[in-house]
């Protein structure tokens, strides 16, 4: 994944699935929320978008040593946020290329994936696009179907 700490343009196919649609709406009540100092009304956008995610895939980029390995686990790669691990993932092929087109990925059901990281891991969703966001640990389960 690039080191480039500048929001990548990634509006052009945005949104281009259900995910992405539902991420769009979350990201724009977010926004009005925050400008009217009303927290409520993003509530019912980002159950919405939690549920069409957790039905969803996602992309996952598989830089060298990522994937399966000799002994039969998965190896994904990592990043740091807020002193807590998370998972790179992309909520559309468009979304990975805009910052790691250049890695192999994979393409994972997000219940899957949030089925088998282990207590304690996020998500980072289309992480360094103007589209980002962290998915805390305390959500992964959610997404799991716990």
């Amino acid at each position: 994944m690039s080191t480039d700490d500048t929001p990548a343009d990634d509006t052009v196919s945005f949104p281009s699935n259900q995910v992405e649609q539902a991420l769009d709406t979350a990201l724009a009540r977010s926004r009005e929320d925050a400008a009217e100092e009303n927290e409520e009304a993003g509530t019912e956008a980002i159950s919405i978008f939690i549920a069409a995610l957790r039905e969803g895939d996602l992309w996952v980029p598989l830089p060298e040593g990522a994937g399966q390995q000799d002994d039969g686990s998965v190896a994904l790669p990592t990043l740091d946020l807020e002193g807590s691990t998370f998972i790179p993932a992309f909520t559309s092929e468009s979304q990975l290329n805009v910052r790691s087109g250049e890695l192999p990925y994979t393409i994972i059901a997000t219940r899957e994936l949030a089925g088998i990281l282990p207590e304690g891991v996020g998500l980072a969703l289309n992480p360094g696009n103007t589209t980002g966001v962290p998915i805390y640990p305390e959500t992964v389960s959610a997404l799991a179907g716990e």
